[in-house]
């Protein structure tokens, strides 16, 4: 259908005074919509990007902590050789000593040393010590010294008093409570069988942060 111009002067007006059109453009209120699409767009990619490298990063971490776990990368220590050290006392015939053997599972030795007469100062005698983790993941210990059991109990039991005595595969060891720490203890004195000295004592303590079942149950495993 044709339009006279001439006929409609206000369509003509409006004909000259619209812009020119711009191929692929559309109202202008459009233009705005996307002009800011992109900027938006941009700013949840940003985000998905960082929430990415945080978690990357979180994830290497949680791994490089898992693998210093011991069930994950396995024993840390090495195996201490508590029956080597033992032997190597008897061997040098300083004291009759006792050895922890037939421990149940869940026992791990942790340490094992001997100390001669010429380094333990006022104990004057010489000390065996063999420590062991134990099946609740406490702490239990035992020392063997040929030294002044008086000076053994100040130092290794913080100066605990006799509060019982218990038997134990027939032998009767006495409980030790310190006062000021609470720490506990299972002495006995073996008198020595071998030994160059017939009258040769051998005073054990078994401590440590245990309670009595598992100081017990240390106790029962010396031979």
């Amino acid at each position: 259908m044709h339009i006279n111009q001439s006929k409609t002067p206000e369509l003509a007006v409006l004909a000259r005074s619209r812009p020119p059109a711009v191929a692929g453009s559309g109202p202008v209120g459009d233009d705005e919509d996307m002009a800011g699409k992109p900027r938006g767009f941009e700013s949840i990619r940003d985000m998905v990007l960082s929430m990415l490298v945080v978690g990357a990063v979180a994830f290497g971490l949680y791994a490089v902590v898992a693998w210093q776990r011991p069930e994950v990368q396995g024993a840390v220590r090495p195996a201490v050789d508590t029956a080597g050290v033992v032997d190597a006392v008897r061997k040098s015939g300083s004291f009759q000593v006792l050895e922890p053997a037939g421990l149940p599972d869940g026992w791990s030795a942790t340490s094992a040393w001997y100390q001669d007469s010429g380094s333990t100062g006022a104990l004057a005698g010489s000390v065996l010590h063999v420590g062991y983790t134990t099946p609740t993941g406490s702490y239990a210990e035992v020392r063997q010294t040929d030294g002044d059991p008086t000076y053994a109990v100040s130092e290794w039991a913080d100066g605990g008093a006799v509060v019982g005595t218990v038997g134990i595969n027939g032998q009767q060891w006495q409980r030790l409570e310190s006062q000021s720490s609470g720490t506990k203890a299972l002495t006995r004195t073996v008198v020595s069988r071998t030994h160059a000295e017939p009258s040769a004592k051998t005073f054990v303590l078994v401590t440590g942060k245990a309670d009595w079942p598992e100081l017990e149950q240390l106790a029962a495993a010396l031979k």
